[in-house]
């Protein structure tokens, strides 16, 4: 079961910052799940769309200049941009989640792709793109046929996992408080890899590698990482 370091190693260093990129990387987790908004046709990395609470700034995320953002910090770091968190972790080999947040991320995205491919050197499948927006990955599967698409769920549909293969997805990301074993199998039949977010609770991890999951996103990896080899190589007497 791969484990996804939720905005970074978040359970150790500020969300979605270098700090908490850097931290997964220390923690030998190569996997990384980050969420992305436009802000002045820049994608940054920022997961809610109020800075108040998450940051030191205040308003809307969508109504602040670049300047403004720069200038502000999460616990003291700054907020990175995708460019420049994509950077830092190509020297690693990582697989990165990249959600897309707000209403206006898509077209930056659609622009900044083949850039991440073509001068970072990224290939395809190590860049997965999710959204709740259904829509966006429809028009990205469009407009960028090679990447790989994850539909987010918080819910169960009446067509289960249907909406994946509509949208000819390589994953369904579930809510750990949305997932039943009807919805895995479904997805599974349907050629999907499962994702399920946000998983730090042991009981919890056991009980998905039970029902065959295929990954987790966890704030904390390295510990949901021991017992995940823990629950794959038990020990012997």
């Amino acid at each position: 079961m791969k484990v996804f370091a939720h905005r970074g190693a978040s359970g150790y260093a500020p969300e979605n910052t270098l700090a908490a990129m850097r931290k997964a990387i220390d923690l030998n987790v190569t996997s990384i799940e980050l969420d992305v908004h436009n802000v002045g046709g820049t994608l940054y990395v920022f997961h809610d769309r109020r800075l108040d609470g998450k940051s030191s700034g205040t308003g809307l995320i969508e109504h602040v200049s670049p300047e403004y953002l720069t200038a502000i910090t999460v616990d003291g770091e700054p907020i990175p941009t995708l460019w420049q968190v994509l950077c830092y972790l190509k020297a690693y080999n990582s697989v990165v989640n990249i959600e897309l947040k707000g209403l206006n991320s898509l077209g930056p995205f659609i622009d900044l792709y083949p850039k991440l491919l073509n001068e970072i050197g990224y290939r395809s499948e190590q860049l997965l793109i999710s959204s709740f927006h259904h829509g966006f990955l429809a028009t990205l599967k469009q407009r960028l046929p090679s990447a790989r698409l994850a539909p987010l769920l918080e819910g169960i549909p009446d067509d289960l996992a249907a909406c994946a293969t509509r949208l000819d997805a390589y994953s369904i990301h579930l809510s750990l408080s949305f997932i039943t074993q009807e919805l895995i199998d479904d997805a599974h039949a349907r050629g999907l890899m499962v994702y399920v977010y946000t998983v730090d609770h042991p009981q919890d991890i056991q009980d998905l590698a039970k029902m065959g999951v295929d990954g987790i996103f966890s704030n904390y990896p390295d510990v949901s990482q021991a017992i995940i080899d823990r629950l794959t190589h038990p020990k012997t007497s």
